[in-house]
């Protein structure tokens, strides 16, 4: 949000979280409540969308929908995920690639996909629906799943894991929004899919501790909830080539730039 009034623009949006809230108030976000999404939606010509999707669609397409098409309106961005692709065995996937989810999370998404297209038909609004793989920041990252000292750390041969640094996603959208008002399908993931196990290395170098016991995916993963053995059972590599095309290179194009960067930002507030 603060790219996107640094640039200029008028931004308003929709939360009940109380930090979110205060925190958006602060940098002149307009904040509306929950009930009030109708005033967001009148006072805005771009339209971003976060809220996941639940087993019917996506709750903003579904609840407002005709009134997006009767307003001002002409640019949505759409955030889907990844997931949608399921898994390709640790292959490439594209903006191209056939889609066909058979576990709810993708299948939601992809529903909230093809509805956002069906709303849109006979209209002028322009569609772009990002794909965003894992997000980590300052707040979310391998730092604090360190520190919280339940960490554990997996390995599975061939296995890559997707991500993309929030500072990234910020960017881009501010300039899908105010400049570039593209459509189709864009993968928001950055330059270098990795193995779990490369991640948690770097970091246990980067804050000089020694990395603990590492777990053989098939030792454990009988005993592996469902949702997280989902997330070991779907291996993919994200191509972002077109992201790069259209919005430029990354701040953070690796998992290595984006990590020692939250490194250096932790290490000085610990100092201050």
């Amino acid at each position: 949000c603060k790219r996107l009034i640094d640039s200029g623009a008028q931004v308003s949006g929709v939360t009940e979280n109380v930090n979110r809230i205060n925190n958006l108030s602060k940098i002149g976000v307009t904040v509306f409540k929950r009930e009030e999404i109708l005033k967001c939606i009148k006072s805005a010509n771009s339209l971003i969308i976060t809220a996941p999707p639940n087993s019917y669609s996506c709750p903003i397409i579904s609840n407002f929908g005709k009134d997006i098409v009767k307003s001002n309106i002409s640019w949505i961005g759409y955030l889907s995920s990844t997931s949608v692709y399921e898994n390709h065995n640790g292959a490439e996937v594209t903006e191209l690639t056939k889609v066909m989810p058979k576990e709810e999370p993708g299948i939601f998404r992809y529903k909230a996909e093809q509805d956002l297209k069906k709303l849109i038909i006979n209209t002028s609004i322009k569609v772009e629906i990002f794909r965003v793989s894992g997000i980590y920041g300052l707040e979310n990252n391998v730092f604090n799943q360190i520190k919280s000292g339940t960490i554990n750390i997996i390995y599975k041969k061939g296995h890559f894991f997707n991500r993309i640094h929030v500072s990234d996603i910020s960017r881009v959208l501010s300039i899908a929004a105010i400049y570039g008002k593209n459509e189709g399908l864009v993968n928001l993931s950055d330059d270098c899919p990795a193995p779990q196990i490369d991640i948690f290395k770097y970091a246990y170098n980067l804050i000089n501790l020694k990395i603990p016991e590492v777990s053989d995916y098939r030792d454990i993963k009988n005993i592996l909830k469902p949702s997280i053995r989902r997330f070991w059972d779907n291996n993919r590599r994200v191509n972002n080539n077109l992201l790069n095309a259209r919005y430029g290179p990354l701040i953070y194009p690796s998992y290595k730039k984006g990590l020692k960067n939250i490194y250096n930002l932790m290490t000085q507030t610990n100092n201050q």
